[in-house]
């Protein structure tokens, strides 16, 4: 059974979404649509968890998940509540609030630096906690059959928290746990952030990997977003069947991301 990313056209083109139990590590430019493609999945599943699917998945055999789950380490609830309102219309907006559990790990990810606490603002954490050791106990506690979203392993990448053996063991342990769940995990990262040895690790690790891109052709009088899947367990046969290489993609402040075209291998 699939889990919808909900993302207009792409569903169609993967019968019906990603399988249950992927782990999916969103790469992307900064801006080219990994933010924006984790919001939309997330503002869409709050609605059809209402009871209204879009009319292109009736027919699919799919799996509607309970909630989502988003995990922010650097920035406060706040930043994440008002981002979403900057990024999509009132009513999407309105629909995922009610449906979303922001859990925000912001004052305990800035406790070892030297940015004052005035500025972090107060958290439900102790101090003596440990950061990872909270993440799981809240992902153990509250992430089965969710949609968990993970911002970000760039917040990972360059923080003094994590070693790079941290990151690879919670992603292959996250990538396991969201199996036993039943879940979906959207982990975000910035493309070219660490090494290239490193990002493929995490490639690899994760069940699927989606990489967005801007598009700078000289055919265009302005840049467009484009995204292409390099891997995906269970996804990309399909994707090669049809021979897709890239899709190109847009962001509307109504519906959220859409898939505008598709270029295929000549």
């Amino acid at each position: 059974m699939n889990i919808p990313t909900f993302v207009s056209s792409l569903d169609t083109i993967i019968n019906g979404g990603v399988p249950s139990g992927s782990s999916i590590l969103l790469l992307g430019e900064p801006g080219a649509g990994n933010y924006e493609f984790a919001f939309t999945s997330a503002a869409k599943l709050s609605r059809a968890i209402e009871g209204i699917i879009p009319r292109e998945l009736e027919n699919k055999d799919i799996n509607i998940l309970d909630g989502i789950i988003y995990i922010t380490l650097s920035k406060p609830a706040s930043e994440i509540t008002r981002q979403l309102q900057l990024t999509m219309e009132e009513d999407l907006v309105k629909d995922l609030i009610r449906k979303i559990r922001i859990i925000d790990f912001s004052s305990l990810y800035y406790s070892k630096t030297q940015i004052p606490y005035s500025w972090i603002g107060g958290t439900h954490l102790r101090e003596k906690e440990d950061l990872m050791t909270s993440l799981v106990s809240s992902l153990e506690k509250e992430g089965k059959g969710k949609m968990i979203i993970l911002d970000s392993i760039t917040d990972m990448i360059t923080s003094k928290i994590f070693d790079d053996k941290m990151i690879f063991d919670l992603a292959r342990g996250i990538s396991r746990a969201v199996k036993k769940w039943d879940s979906v995990l959207y982990a975000l990262m910035t493309a070219d952030i660490t090494t290239k040895e490193n990002e493929n690790i995490l490639m690899d690790i994760f069940d699927g990997t989606m990489v967005f891109r801007w598009n700078t052709s000289d055919r265009f009088s302005r840049r467009r977003r484009f995204m292409f899947i390099p891997k995906f367990i269970g996804v990309l046969p399909r994707i090669e069947q049809e021979r897709i290489e890239r899709f190109d993609t847009d962001f509307d402040y109504k519906s959220g991301m859409v898939v505008l075209n598709t270029t295929k291998v000549k």
